[in-house]
């Protein structure tokens, strides 16, 4: 039961272990930019997809809605939301006229996936042209359930399990937990906790399951005040440092003994 005792935001980044069974239910990468209102017109885009239509041939025009009052529930505005989906629909992108994003459901590694961010920005800079950049996160969503999930005290942190490795776990059926913290590679916000079947925090990210579930969601990401040019930026190398400190957060959430348990040989 012996967990790291080094310190996950600063400290070198854990060399990576393979894990055939991995928790991962949803990875996201998004880049957000100052809103370019020509994005919702599909023609404006098309030369975008042309770009990424060789590795994401689907498409579907999705709606983000937005309440504008509080005291005027039908008063919602809708923003086009495109969605590009690869042929086995485990990968999928999103453009906004505020942001650009791509998810996974199939994570394959780091690399792999810096590798997407990085032609997806090519394609992006080389149609859609933003002048700016606001914001770049990449979040991670671990699920653990079934026989795994009764092993928890064991494989899991003590002070992240929470109220769920106490004398009243047995009765727990939800909880959850949230803390913000600052790295050196960015901002990081964790949220963890207990689920009852059928539940999630996060439908896009991580699916509900028929039988309870404990999650950890680790959000690591940069904002940016002052003026960002999108061109000059390197998402490759940022993408890469804001990835692997979320990796090394989880490295610290949990033991060798959860590695192992998912097919990992540390």
């Amino acid at each position: 039961m012996t967990f790291s005792t080094g310190n996950p935001f600063v400290d070198p980044v854990p060399e990576s272990v393979l894990l055939p069974e991995s928790p991962l239910s949803g990875v996201l990468v998004q880049i957000t930019f100052p809103e370019i209102l020509s994005i919702a017109d599909k023609y404006f885009i098309g030369n975008f997809q042309e770009k990424i239509r060789n590795k994401f041939p689907h498409n579907l025009l999705d709606h983000n809605l937005t309440l504008k009052s509080l005291h005027e529930a039908q008063n919602l505005s809708k923003t086009p939301n495109w969605r590009f989906y690869d042929e086995s629909r485990y990968w999928r992108v999103s453009l906004t006229t505020k942001f650009l994003a791509i998810e996974t459901r199939r994570y394959s590694g780091r690399a792999n996936l810096v590798q997407q961010v990085s032609e997806l920005v090519e394609a992006l800079s080389a149609t859609v042209k933003p002048d700016l950049l606001t914001r770049i996160g990449v979040r991670y969503v671990d699920q653990v359930y079934g026989e795994k999930l009764d092993n928890l005290a064991n494989i899991v942190r003590p002070e992240v399990i929470g109220v769920g490795s106490s004398a009243l776990s047995e009765h727990v059926e939800r909880a959850t937990s949230e803390f913000f913290a600052q790295t050196d590679s960015g901002s990081l916000v964790a949220r963890w906790g207990f689920m009852p079947p059928g539940q999630t925090h996060n439908p896009e990210l991580m699916p509900s399951v028929g039988i309870p579930s404990w999650y950890l969601d680790t959000d690591v990401f940069q904002t940016f005040d002052q003026v960002v040019n999108f061109e000059s930026f390197d998402f490759e190398k940022n993408t890469t440092r804001l990835a692997s400190r979320a990796y090394s957060f989880f490295r610290w959430v949990v033991n060798d003994d959860f590695l192992r348990l998912y097919g990992g040989q540390p």
